[in-house]
């Protein structure tokens, strides 16, 4: 279980998952993280199966905040160069 959820106003979102979940996620973002060191950019696509995707659960946990379920999450990386002044 991964599910992405988010307050009224969306300005909180909630993560509620499994540890194997978790691990996965992990695993997800250190791919991203090594692709954007090695190309510049990097990223991934997380949805529900609403949306096509097999990554995200759509049940809504129900933290007494969440209202919706996200049912696409992007993540990018990117490598930025930093300049000594």
């Amino acid at each position: 279980m991964l599910t992405l959820e988010k307050d009224e106003k969306a300005e909180q979102v909630f993560i509620h998952a499994s540890p194997e979940k978790l691990r996965w996620l992990a695993s997800r973002l250190e791919a991203i993280a090594a692709q954007a060191e090695k190309s510049g950019n990097a990223h991934d696509h997380l949805m529900t199966e609403d949306w096509g995707g097999h990554e995200l659960t759509n049940e809504l946990i129900g933290n007494p905040e969440s209202r919706e379920i996200i049912n696409h999450l992007v993540i990018y990386g990117h490598k930025i160069e930093t300049t000594g002044i």
